[in-house]
C-alpha cells in the first residue's frame, strides 16, 4: 500500500513524504496510513481490508488548488474521499494545515 501511495502522490508538484517532512519548502504534503481494518472474510481468513489514509497539506498561502489536485488524483486511483479537517494555522511554523482523509478497500 505504501508503494501505491508514493506513486500516486508523486504526481503532485510539491514535496511529498511519509510521516514527517524534513525539507525547507513552505508547501508540502505528508501522508500517513491511519487504519487498516478487515472488511470481509471467508473460511476464517481475511479476504479484504479497508485502508484509511490521512493526507496533510501544509502551506504558507492558498492550498485549495493543491487540495483539489489531491482529491482528483486519489479518486482516479479508486480512493474514496472521507472528509477534511477544519483549516488550522500552525503557530510554530506559521503554515496553514489541512487534512484530507481517504478510504480504499483492498484485496489481501
Amino acid at each position: 500500500m505504501e508503494s501505491e501511495l508514493k506513486k500516486i502522490l508523486s504526481k503532485l508538484e510539491v514535496p511529498v513524504t511519509h510521516l514527517k517532512y524534513k525539507g525547507k519548502e513552505k508547501t508540502y504534503v505528508v501522508w500517513t496510513i491511519i487504519d487498516d481494518q478487515p472488511s470481509f472474510s471467508s473460511d476464517d481468513e481475511i479476504q479484504y481490508s479497508e485502508v484509511t489514509v490521512d493526507i496533510d497539506i501544509y502551506s504558507e498561502s492558498n492550498y485549495l488548488k493543491l487540495m483539489s489536485s489531491i482529491k482528483k488524483i486519489m479518486k482516479e486511483n479508486e480512493w474514496t474521499w472521507d472528509g477534511d479537517s477544519p483549516e488550522m494555522h500552525e503557530e510554530d511554523t506559521g503554515l496553514y494545515h489541512r487534512t484530507c482523509t481517504f478510504i480504499k478497500e483492498r484485496m489481501i
